[in-house]
C-alpha cells in the first residue's frame, strides 16, 4: 500500500492502517528520540506522545504530504518540550531548595531524591483529573489543547487544573500561605 492512500486511511480512523504507520516508524524515531534524550524511558514515552498526537489529529494529515517529515518535526518538538520542561523542573527543585536555609536542609536530611519523592506523593495525592493533567502538561510536554481533546475537556478547564495544580505546589514546597 503507497503511503499517501495509507494516510487516507488513517485519516478515516481505520486502526489496522495506523497500526501499520507505528510499525514502520516506531522503532526509527525511537533511536533519534534515544539518540537526543539518552534515556530510554524517555525516548519510549515521547514516541508514544508522538503517535498518539498523529492519532488524535488524523484529520490534519496530509497524503500529498511526506508523513516522515511530519513524525520527524513532531518528534523534534517533544524533545524540545521535554527538555524545556525539564530544565523548569530542575530549576524549581532550585527554586525549593533556595527557599529553605541550608542549616534547615541539612537537619532534615533533604537531598533531591528525598525532593523528589516528596513531589511525587504531592502530585499522587493530586484529585485524579488534575494530576492527569498536570502530569501530560508537565512530565509528558504535552500543550493544553492537546490534553484537552484527549481527555474530553475544554481548555478553560484544562488551563484551571495545571493553574491549581501548580498554586498547590507553591504552596506545599515554598511554605506560602
Amino acid at each position: 500500500m503507497d503511503e499517501s492512500r495509507l494516510i487516507e486511511l488513517i485519516r478515516e480512523g481505520d486502526p489496522l492502517s495506523f497500526e501499520i504507520l507505528f510499525q514502520k516508524y516506531y522503532v526509527r524515531f525511537y533511536n533519534f528520540v534515544l539518540n537526543l534524550t539518552k534515556n530510554p524511558q524517555t525516548a519510549e514515552d515521547i514516541v508514544q506522545n508522538v503517535f498518539m498526537k498523529i492519532w488524535i489529529n488524523r484529520k490534519n494529515l496530509r497524503p500529498d504530504q511526506s508523513i516522515h517529515n511530519y513524525i520527524y518535526v513532531l518528534s523534534k518538538h517533544e524533545v524540545l518540550n521535554h527538555l524545556r520542561d525539564r530544565k523548569v523542573y530542575t530549576q524549581v527543585e532550585r527554586l525549593v531548595m533556595a527557599e529553605q536555609p541550608y542549616e534547615a536542609v541539612t537537619d532534615q536530611n533533604m537531598d533531591l531524591k528525598e525532593l523528589d519523592d516528596r513531589i511525587r506523593k504531592f502530585i499522587a495525592a493530586m484529585p485524579e483529573q488534575r494530576r492527569k493533567v498536570f502530569l501530560l502538561s508537565r512530565y509528558r510536554g504535552m500543550g493544553n489543547k492537546a490534553i484537552a481533546e484527549l481527555m474530553g475537556l475544554s481548555v478553560r478547564t484544562v488551563d484551571r487544573h495545571i493553574n491549581l495544580a501548580l498554586t498547590s505546589l507553591r504552596k506545599e514546597f515554598l511554605k506560602i500561605n
